[in-house]
Formats: C-alpha cells, sequence, structure tokens
C-alpha cells in the first residue's frame, strides 16, 4: 500500500502539461511531445492503482475504491485542456463562450480530484506497517481535500466573474490634484496675462484641494496670476466673470471667459476633481488660441469618429482629444468639396483606414494639400486587399505601404490569449524626433500599441528630382526585435520564407516649402496601421495617446507647447505576454519559494537555539 508510484506519475504529468501549455504553447514544437508524455504518465498512473484494486479485496479494496475515482476526476482535468486547447481538432471557436468554460472546467476538475488525491495517498502512505488499514480516516482525508477543493473552486469562480464583470471603486474622497508636464508647459509658454479666479466660501475643503495645484502652477509662469474669490463678498466680479454659485474655477483673458463647476461639496466635487487637469487645458486652450479645424475624410470606409455598433476602430477618444486642445472637428468628403480642394480652414486632416478606393481628383486634392504646406495623418489598413489607390500620395510622401501583417511572438498584447494576439504588437523603439520626443525620453517606462500593422518602406528614388524637393523621412517607430511579415497567415515563424527583423510602423514626412514660401513646408505622420487611434489602443496604450499629442503639435510646429500627456482617468489594463508570465510564475512560484526558503531558515534557526 506504500506504492507511491502512481501519484508520482500523476503529479509529473501534471508539471508536463503546464510546462507544454503554460512556458511552450502554440507554435513551439516541443509542445505536442510534452502533452503527450503528459497524458501517457497520468493514464499508466490511473492504470496502477486501477489494477491494484481490482486485485484487491476488503478493506484493501474499500481503500483503493476512494482513489480510484479521484485519478479519474484528476486526469479528466489535464486531458480536457489538452483536448479543447488551441491547436487541437476538438478546439472550440476562439470567440466561443465554450473557449473560455471548458478550459476553466477542466482546472476544476484538477483541483477537484487532484487536492484529495494527493491527502489520501499522503494518509494512505502513512498507514504502512499498521495492523490494518484505517478506511474512515481515509475517508476523512477525501473530504477534507474535497471541501478544500470546492473552496478553492468558488474563489476561482468569483474571480473569473468579477474579472468577466471588472470595475473599480476609489473609496478616496479625491486623488492627489497636481498638474501634469503638459499643462506646465502649457502655462510657460503664456504669452498674454491670464487669471485663474477660485470661487469659493471661506475655509472651503474643496477650495483647498484645488489651491496647491494652481499654486504650482503660478510659480511655473510669470503670466498666469490666481485670484481667490467669495461669490457672497465679490458680487461685482461673480457677475462680471457670469459665477452663479461658489464652486467654481473660472479662466480668463479680460475678455474672454471659460468656467470650470465643481461644488463646494468634496464627496459630490469628486469625480470632476479627478479631470481638473484635463479641463483646465481645455478652457486654457479656448481662451489662449483661435480654435482650429480637424477634417477627417469619410465616403470611403475610413474609421468614424461617431462610430455606429459593430463599426471597427471607432475614433471617439481620438475625437475628445483634439476638442481638448481646441480643435473644431468637421468631416470631409464628396460633399464637403475634398474633389475639389481641401478646404482653407482645414488645420490639420486626418484619413485613417479608407477601404474603398478615393476618387483620383480626391487623392489629387489631398497631395496638393500636404505639399502645399498643410498636415496630413494617414493611416493604412493592411488588412485591405482592394487596391485603394494611395501609392501617388505614398510616394508623394516618400513612402511604400506594405500590407504584410506583422506578428511576434512574446512582445505582443493579451486579449484572448491566443494564437491571433500575436499580431497586437506593442512597441518601444522610438526614434529621437520631434513627434516622438517624449516616447523617446521615457523610452521602456512606455510602450505603444500596434492591434493589427503592416509595415512603411522609403519609396525608390525618382530620377531627376533634387535632394531639396525630396521629402524628408524620418521612422519614428519600428517594430521589436524578432517581428516578422505572416506571408502564410498562419501566425508561426517559417524560417524558409519570412524574416525577422524591427520593420518601420510609423513615420514623420517633412516635405520642402513650396517655391517662393517661406513656411516650414507640408508635414505628415504615417503609420501602417489604421488602429493606432482607435478607442481601444488610446485607452490602454499611454504610448498612444502620447504619440498623438505629441504628433499632432509637430504636424503644427507647436512642438513648444507640448509636454507628457495627462493620466486623468482609470482605463483598462492591457498587459503584454513577457508582463503576463513575469506576473504569473512571480506569484505561483516567486512567492510560495520565499514563503518556503522564510520556513526553512525559521526551522533551523529554531534548531540552532535549542542545541546552543
Amino acid at each position: 500500500m506504500r506504492n507511491l508510484l502512481p501519484l508520482a506519475l500523476y503529479l509529473v504529468g501534471l508539471g508536463l502539461v503546464f510546462v507544454g501549455e503554460r512556458v511552450f504553447g502554440p507554435g513551439y514544437a516541443l509542445r505536442v511531445p510534452l502533452d503527450a508524455l503528459a497524458v501517457v504518465c497520468m493514464a499508466i498512473g490511473l492504470s496502477l492503482r486501477g489494477r491494484q484494486w481490482r486485485k484487491s479485496s476488503g478493506e484493501t479494496q474499500k481503500a483503493l475504491g476512494l482513489l480510484v475515482p479521484a485519478y479519474a476526476v484528476a486526469v479528466a482535468g489535464p486531458v480536457l485542456i489538452l483536448a479543447v486547447a488551441e491547436g487541437s481538432s476538438l478546439a472550440p471557436a476562439p470567440d466561443g463562450e465554450l473557449a473560455v468554460l471548458l478550459p476553466i472546467l477542466g482546472l476544476l476538475l484538477v483541483v477537484l480530484g487532484g487536492l484529495p488525491l494527493v491527502l489520501m495517498e499522503v494518509s494512505l502512505s502513512s498507514m504502512y506497517g499498521a495492523r490494518r488499514l484505517e478506511t474512515r480516516r481515509l475517508a476523512e482525508s477525501g473530504r477534507a481535500g474535497t471541501a478544500a477543493a470546492l473552496a478553492l473552486s468558488f474563489v476561482v469562480a468569483l474571480n473569473f466573474v468579477a474579472n468577466a464583470h471588472d470595475q473599480r471603486f476609489d473609496l478616496r474622497t479625491v486623488r492627489d490634484l497636481n498638474p501634469t508636464d503638459s499643462t506646465v508647459e502649457m502655462v510657460r509658454n503664456l504669452t498674454k496675462p491670464i487669471t485663474v479666479s477660485l470661487f469659493f466660501s471661506p475655509a472651503n475643503e474643496v477650495e483647498e484641494l484645488v489651491a496647491p495645484y494652481f499654486d504650482t502652477l503660478a510659480d511655473a509662469a510669470d503670466n498666469l496670476v490666481i485670484h481667490r474669490r467669495d461669490r457672497a463678498r465679490n458680487p461685482s466680479e461673480a457677475k462680471e466673470l457670469r459665477v452663479r454659485k461658489n464652486g467654481t474655477i473660472v479662466v480668463s483673458d479680460g475678455a474672454n471667459h471659460e468656467s470650470i463647476t465643481l461644488d463646494e461639496k468634496a464627496g459630490k466635487a469628486r469625480s470632476k476633481l479627478k479631470k481638473l487637469d484635463e479641463d483646465f487645458q481645455k478652457r486654457l486652450a479656448k481662451v489662449v488660441g483661435v480654435q482650429r479645424v480637424a477634417y477627417f475624410t469619410t465616403g470611403h470606409g475610413e474609421r468614424s469618429t461617431s462610430p455606429k455598433t459593430g463599426d471597427p476602430g471607432g475614433l471617439k477618444q481620438l475625437k475628445e482629444g483634439l476638442k481638448a486642445l481646441n480643435y473644431k472637428v468637421k468631416n470631409l468628403g464628396l460633399k464637403e468639396g475634398l474633389s475639389d480642394q481641401v478646404p482653407e480652414d482645414a488645420t490639420l486632416v486626418f484619413v485613417v483606414g479608407p477601404e474603398v478606393p478615393m476618387l483620383d481628383t480626391e487623392r489629387d486634392a489631398l497631395i496638393r494639400y500636404v505639399q502645399g504646406g498643410g498636415a496630413l495623418a494617414l493611416m493604412v489598413d493592411p488588412v485591405v486587399e482592394e487596391d485603394l489607390g494611395l501609392e501617388p500620395l505614398l510616394a508623394a510622401l516618400g513612402l511604400e505601404a506594405h500590407g504584410s501583417t506583422l506578428a511576434h511572438e512574446t512582445s505582443h498584447a493579451t486579449r484572448t490569449r491566443g494564437i491571433t494576439d500575436r499580431t497586437m504588437l506593442v512597441s518601444n523603439r522610438f526614434t529621437t524626433h520631434d513627434s516622438t520626443r517624449h516616447l523617446s525620453e521615457l523610452g521602456s517606462r512606455i510602450w505603444a500599441l500596434f492591434e493589427t500593422t503592416g509595415y512603411l518602406e522609403k519609396a525608390k528614388a525618382v530620377d531627376g528630382v533634387p535632394d531639396d524637393a525630396k521629402p524628408e523621412v524620418t521612422f519614428t517607430i519600428r517594430a521589436p526585435a524578432g517581428t516578422w511579415a505572416d506571408l502564410d497567415g498562419e501566425l508561426r515563424y517559417d524560417k524558409n520564407t519570412e524574416t525577422k527583423k524591427g520593420w518601420n510602423l510609423a513615420a514623420a514626412v517633412q516635405l520642402p516649402a513650396a517655391e517662393g514660401d517661406d513656411g516650414p513646408g507640408g508635414r505628415a505622420i504615417v503609420t501602417a496601421d489604421a488602429d493606432i487611434l482607435s478607442d481601444l489602443a488610446l485607452s490602454v496604450g499611454k504610448g498612444n495617446r502620447q504619440w498623438v499629442a505629441d504628433g499632432v503639435r509637430w504636424l503644427e510646429n507647436e512642438v513648444q507647447l507640448g509636454g507628457q500627456v495627462a493620466d486623468l482617468e482609470d482605463v483598462r489594463i492591457l498587459h503584454t505576454q513577457d508582463d503576463d508570465k513575469a506576473w504569473f510564475f512571480g506569484t505561483t512560484l516567486g512567492v510560495p519559494l520565499l514563503v518556503l526558503l522564510f520556513g526553512v531558515g525559521s526551522h533551523f534557526r529554531r534548531r540552532r537555539r535549542a542545541t546552543s
């Protein structure tokens, strides 16, 4: 009865499943042999105990009769996990509910069978040499293991439900209020005096929270003056600035007034205080400058700033961000005269992921616009197979765009935890350029997300074009080393036909000024990913938000106003696969190992004290 070989075989098999699926996973040659060896080990362990049960009798058969079902359940769990794993012929659709529920069911079977199994095997081994088997004691061990397994399963199920309905509750009244670098640089570059009036009752708790924020800004700029006012004591100023109640902040240049309405009670003002820095930037931009216009081309299947349900990659957050920078967002299509020319009031023009060809007249209007000193943001969708006719526009910018989807085995975000995640590249390889100035300064501390991207190359040289008339192309973001262009659509690297290297993901283009024009010339930023500006990318990638902020200011030649973007609200967290591995191994192996080492150290210290 002291035969622990079946248990050892089961635990070895379980370890092999872990190594095959978690350490290696889809696309690795060792995965299938490890999984097959795991099944063989666990099957042998189950058959050994089953054979002993059939040949035994009396109390021995009763005892083994408790072990065999536990083995069966414990072995069924890993087998189910392997049967529905990605790449298996039995695997369900990756987007269906079964793809999530079946692996969880397999894990629960491992827990429900494995914990009672280990406790009963240990209990049975301790009876070796006794006059009789204590079947009741063995059953109690099994029940204790089952209770622990059920408790653990409940925690796992609760965690799954909580993760599926992820919400975050901030129990603090307010967070610490500090101006971001972007706001500080905005006030440092003020060219005229600006007054900020804080209307609050005396000794108000909300004023005590916001006053240090504005004092910090006032210390950074001579042109920013802070006044503390009370509506009851300063009625004439309140009337002039159109303040109806205390709890209001007014940004004014003497003629123009913009208000931020909070509240005098911290509990009610909490949600607005979290966005104070963003709101102040918006009001300051409106008071300081003339409103500019950003056009988004429409009519060719582009990503929309007002997406409908089911539309890919909405641009709602980009639209709100542009409004915060004092832009008015408009559509630009045939109805707005794109076939003739880009409107004269255009400050920026966005072309984000067209899916059907533009008319030649529309494309030519964009070329004339950017060559005449305009600012263009062009995002090409690599998934579109139809010829969009964008080659002349790209050639005018000195670029070629290639639609082969890039993939990486580890430097990618995790969304489905399947092989399709390999196309969601994350990169922190930023070139030193004004359009990526803050990104390059932050380096490895920040990354940009590319949901599905192709790559860019410089266009072939055109004979007869002088150097001073050629576009100046700078590739600003590159793919991480080890990225390949997936040519066969299998998302597995084929060394015979595919190449790994640092592909160009984004470019900044400076065009020469037109003859007789003293301006800086046209500018463009170009990517081979149409979703780099999508709501998902901007919500999870601080690098994407910073890239937009710096890129827009560079396009307008207003780099001096730039700063690091604010992290104002809680956003969804999207880990890279490397992050997930670090957290997984750190929590499952690192923490228990530290506890074990601490316990061993304490044990030996007590023994030394006892013998001394």
